[in-house]
């Protein structure tokens, strides 16, 4: 009986942690018909240490898409937001448009990805938002790479500022989740175009 309760309270756990993502903006503009989705980057409640992705440090991740319609044509981009807790003002910044992260996959590849947000050069943290593609890269390459990252799990960061690298290793506990942030982005996105 007592081993029951175990494997039932178990089983509840991974249901609440397989359930996790979800969305902390799903807007439409109707006037210009532009779009912006993104997935929390806690668990829920409180931005909690746990919630960190890395080993050592504190690294929160999120994942979203925009798109606007500068003219006749919708133009969408897929990205990626850090929040960063580093303490150490000898990293210098991050700048938008020249600072990079590089995804290190589980199968060996890799994916980098320049910085799209306003510079942040706080000496405690960093907030930023990365598109999934280099910085001369093009849409196509840029929906290849949200595909992969539908299907392969992310096993390491590298944060590249005007300063140095940080090098992280992913928590392999973070590594299903971190893909279910991709999949829900898909999933709410192609749910609005039926």
């Amino acid at each position: 009986m007592k081993m029951n309760l175990i494997a039932l309270t178990c089983l509840i756990f991974l249901g609440i942690s397989a359930t996790a993502q979800s969305l902390a903006e799903n807007r439409t503009d109707t006037a210009t018909g532009g779009r912006i989705i993104r997935t929390n980057n806690n668990s829920g409640g409180d931005l909690t240490l746990d919630d960190s992705v890395v080993k050592d440090g504190a690294v929160f991740f999120s994942a979203g898409y925009q798109s606007a319609k500068p003219g006749s044509k919708l133009v969408g981009m897929y990205f990626i937001e850090l929040y960063i807790i580093h303490n150490d003002n000898r990293l210098g910044c991050l700048n938008e448009y020249d600072s990079r992260i590089v995804l290190q996959l589980e199968d060996g590849t890799k994916i980098d990805c320049f910085q799209i947000s306003e510079s942040d050069c706080d000496p405690v943290t960093f907030q930023a938002g990365f598109a999934l593609m280099p910085r001369n890269g093009t849409p196509e390459t840029m929906k290849e790479n949200f595909e992969k990252l539908l299907t392969t799990n992310i096993s390491g960061l590298v944060i590249v500022t005007s300063e140095k690298k940080m090098d992280f290793k992913i928590k392999k506990s973070s590594r299903e989740a971190m893909k279910k942030h991709f999949a829900l982005i898909d999933k709410t996105l192609k749910s609005s175009a039926k």
